[in-house]
């Protein structure tokens, strides 16, 4: 049943619920706006402009021509790219795509390797994660985190903060899927008195678990499964086939052979959340969606979306969503500031030279980061 707004969206109503919000343990979801605060060049214009160019240097058979003329007639049109490679059922032109974003996404990555590692650039998400980290509750010290990026700026931005994570690869050089091993090496001892006596338990750290759902540079199929290997990622060997999971219909086929290594882990953990948190998501991926129309609309679960740019897939499940919040730029270019809606309440609030959109300042504002 719609929900029927009257009252008046006020800041301190706003900022109130905002923080509200932060009383439940969130599912966090990161989009590529979080890589593209960073570099645009992690987006998908640059990533459309790179396979256009790469692509015209390439040999191609008849069938794959046929197919790669659609999707520049489809780009002529203003399709985007998501859609626009949708013509592409070719394998070995699909895997001639992935090898071009792999090695496009590999070399904006490498740089930002070193950067952050040095501390000359910072993931725009860092302070927001370290704060959900060291607020875990004793009880439930795992932050789940879902990304489609491809890129290891989450990974490199964890590890200059000293946050321990895992994406349940374990072993040596070459790492396999194996979370009862991964579970293990993340516990910890902890003294707790019983009685008159001291006794030794084992805890988890608070981390992170990361779930790549799309791939990852350092994700490879390797001898019938898949590992991680970070000495290929960007350069990898030609036997190597990359699991990246690009745009376009065919991605769900992928999605299905590649599924107990990439999705089941993170099925469960949407389905035990009750909030979640959305980082620069653009919710431009079907599968993805059903599990959170599912969780907002169905069961009502608790959303909060911080991003630069709304767009109208967010605005439906807005439209859509009692408990879900939206937090992003306004469109006014003199005065700038922040836009917040929820549809509980008769018009969005605009906060004029205020960038509360900006995740930094979220932090800040709302954390007390």
């Amino acid at each position: 049943m719609k929900v029927m707004p009257a009252d008046i969206l006020t800041e301190d109503t706003a900022i109130e619920s905002l923080r509200k919000f932060f009383h439940g343990k969130p599912f966090l979801f990161l989009g590529t706006g979080m890589s593209c605060a960073l570099d645009v060049r992690f987006g998908m214009g640059a990533l459309k402009d790179t396979l256009i160019e790469k692509v015209s240097k390439c040999t191609l058979t008849d069938t794959q021509k046929t197919e790669w003329e659609a999707v520049l007639a489809s780009l002529e049109k203003e399709v985007d790219l998501e859609n626009a490679l949708n013509s592409v059922n070719n394998q070995d032109l699909l895997k001639m795509l992935t090898d071009i974003t792999g090695s496009f996404v590999a070399s904006i990555d490498k740089d930002f390797a070193y950067r952050i590692a040095q501390g000359s650039a910072e993931w725009p998400a860092s302070l927001i994660l370290k704060k959900l980290v060291t607020t875990l509750p004793e009880g439930d010290r795992i932050l789940h985190v879902l990304t489609p990026n491809y890129d290891m700026l989450f990974e490199y931005a964890c590890d200059y903060a000293g946050i321990p994570y895992t994406n349940g690869h374990f072993g040596g050089v070459e790492c396999r899927k194996d979370w009862k091993a991964v579970d293990r090496a993340l516990l910890e001892p902890e003294q707790i008195c019983q009685g008159m006596k001291m006794k030794t338990v084992y805890r988890h750290k608070k981390h992170v678990r990361l779930y790549k759902v799309h791939g990852s540079l350092n994700y490879f199929f390797h001898h019938n499964a898949v590992i991680e290997n970070n000495a290929w990622m960007w350069n990898p060997p030609a036997f190597a086939e990359r699991v990246m999971i690009t745009p376009g219909l065919s991605k769900y086929q992928t999605l299905q052979r590649y599924r107990q290594e990439l999705l089941l882990s993170a099925d469960a953990a949407i389905d035990r959340a009750t909030h979640f948190l959305f980082l620069g998501y653009g919710f431009n991926d079907s599968h993805i969606e059903e599990y959170i129309k599912r969780k907002l609309i169905t069961q009502a679960c608790h959303g909060l979306i911080v991003t630069r740019d709304s767009n109208p897939r967010i605005q439906s499940l807005l439209d859509q969503s009692d408990n879900l919040w939206l937090v992003c730029k306004t469109e006014d270019k003199t005065t700038g500031g922040t836009r917040i809606f929820n549809r509980k309440y008769s018009d969005s609030l605009t906060l004029p030279k205020k960038n509360i959109w900006d995740i930094g300042e979220f932090t800040k504002q709302i954390l007390g980061g």
